[in-house]
């Protein structure tokens, strides 16, 4: 059959662009509008009549090419919706008759394999395998239905659309770079648009440019905040509609066919995913209305999230955009963003610690959680695989940060503990981060390999490649699992000593590494104290 071949993420690009181009649309009528205005104003004559004839027509153009492409998103987000609707309910058919056994002919009716049950099977066996034989069909009868019924409306609704051709709307420098651009092209995509564009973006892609390294740190602030209220709106319309979908399935009697249970039992799994993000976005909207600062003066800004899984967050305290210090924070394993608050915590003390040992200096300390990070030690936390996935998104959000920063240079420090440290290491040596510092705590490995040492990191001098672990640190007997240990004589890093206060313990109040801490964000390297290397 066609439709279990069917694949819909050809249509779901199709579906955003025409949504991105929707909207470029009607940005350019409004701008359109806005000339035609401000010539009324101050051009008399044939030739302005002449112009505003002119304008008009394109402000129409414009507004018919929005709507048109509004309603193509409409149309092929629609359908991709149904064809994957119908293609889940035709599997569960199929595994369903598989299960009788049986198999599903090209046409889509069940042949039982009768065989399979002897010679002589009871009369309760046959009506059985009948009954699920019925409710296979049943199911595949639904999904062909589906996607013949959505077929059928979406080449109607095609049909009656009207788009422009390229010689009436052409393209603007409005469209949003895709995620992965160089930050400084970003930079300079943003750097050109008017006003009315940024704001017109940040109204109608708030996640998207929320998201995007290049965009200053108060935008992205402010679109990330506007992307959480929607999110919000939707979880709660969608939780709405499901509840109903629950109730429509249940039957009186409290009853279920295989295909009610089944979709029961998809319903549920949405719900459930719907309740884990809400959760997130509750961890986020918290640590943003914090009042406990734990001394520091700074507000927060959201630099980018993601409420699926366990979540993802990268919350500055302090504007990374005029700050003179920044540090970036990566924890390490079982964080998360509901549990964020701890590894929230430790930007707050760094950044009022480091305001204290250089009061002239504006810092930000940041907490990078934009990767998923293993949720065990063991055995999540042998694998690579995490901080490799990790490694883009970091650099790109540190080239980010010196792309969007005013004035001169600020002394950039990405600093990781535990898995985290692994993770700095592997992305400074793949990427160049731009940073002055890369500081480890309690590394599991310097992420360079066995081999690596403290001049394996693009454009960081040795001397500025700095490592601590607390005495009774039990990482010490794990300390090579990803590459040459960061603390060993032969690594050639800068090694500074941290109380005891086992694994976790480094940002504890007493803890000497805070202070040690504020110094290198700050620039006062000579503050320092060698420790003990291995």
């Amino acid at each position: 059959m066609q439709l279990r071949a069917a694949q819909t993420s050809h249509l779901e690009n199709t579906a955003t662009s025409a949504r991105r181009v929707s909207r470029e649309m009607e940005q350019y009528a409004a701008d359109t509008s806005r000339w035609r205005r401000n010539l009324a104003g101050g051009w008399q004559g044939r030739d302005a009549s002449a112009a505003d004839v002119q304008l008009a027509a394109q402000e129409g153009s414009y507004q018919q090419a929005a709507r048109s492409y509004g309603r193509l998103d409409d149309v092929v987000a629609f359908f991709s919706n149904e064809i994957d609707l119908a293609k889940r309910t035709l599997e569960r058919g199929v595994e369903l008759a598989n299960s009788i056994p049986g198999r599903v002919g090209e046409d889509g009716a069940i042949q039982v394999d009768w065989a399979a049950f002897g010679p002589r099977p009871s009369a309760e066996v046959v009506q059985h395998a009948k009954q699920r034989a019925m409710e296979a069909a049943q199911l595949i009868r639904q999904a062909l239905m589906r996607a013949n019924s959505a077929d059928r409306q979406a080449a109607s609704a095609l049909n009656s659309l009207v788009l422009p051709t390229a010689s009436n709307v052409t393209p603007g420098s409005s469209s949003i770079p895709q995620r992965g651009t160089d930050p400084r092209k970003v930079k300079a995509w943003w750097d050109g648009l008017s006003p009315e564009q940024r704001q017109h973006l940040v109204d109608t892609e708030p996640k998207q440019i929320g998201s995007l390294d290049g965009v200053p740190a108060e935008t992205r602030d402010t679109a990330n905040r506007l992307a959480i209220g929607r999110e919000r709106e939707f979880i709660g319309t969608r939780r709405e509609f499901l509840e109903g979908r629950l109730a429509e399935l249940k039957s009186p009697d409290g009853s279920l066919t295989s295909a009610q249970a089944y979709q029961m039992g998809e319903v549920n799994r949405e719900l459930k995913d719907l309740d884990a993000r809400k959760a997130n976005l509750d961890s986020l909207d918290h640590q943003l209305a914090r009042t406990d600062l734990q001394g520091s003066k700074e507000r927060m800004y959201l630099l980018n999230y993601d409420s699926a899984a366990d979540g993802q967050a990268v919350i500055s305290v302090g504007n990374p955009d005029t700050a003179d210090s920044i540090v970036t924070y990566v924890p390490g394993t079982t964080a998360d963003v509901p549990g964020i608050d701890g590894d929230v915590n430790r930007a707050l003390w760094m950044q009022a610690d480091a305001t204290a040992a250089d009061p002239a200096r504006k810092t930000a300390a940041i907490t990078w959680l934009g990767y998923d990070a293993p949720d065990k030690v063991f055995p999540n936390a042998m694998s690579s695989s995490y901080y490799k996935s990790a490694a883009d998104d970091l650099a790109s959000f540190q080239q980010g940060l010196r792309a969007t920063h005013q004035g001169p240079p600020s002394i950039n420090t990405l600093m990781g503990h535990s898995y985290g440290a692994s993770a700095i290491g592997y992305t400074a040596n793949h990427y160049n981060v731009e940073v002055d510092n890369l500081v480890s705590v309690a590394s599991p490995g310097g992420g360079a390999g066995l081999w690596g040492d403290a001049s394996s990191y693009q454009g960081i001098r040795a001397d500025h490649v700095w490592a601590t672990r607390a005495p009774d640190d039990p990482i010490r007997f794990v300390a090579q699992i990803h590459g040459n240990d960061p603390i060993d004589s032969d690594y050639g890093g800068r090694v500074f000593p941290a109380s005891p206060g086992g694994h976790s313990g480094y940002w504890d109040g007493t803890n000497v590494a805070r202070g040690h801490f504020a110094d290198i964000i700050t620039g006062h390297y000579d503050r320092v104290p060698r420790g003990t290397q291995d």
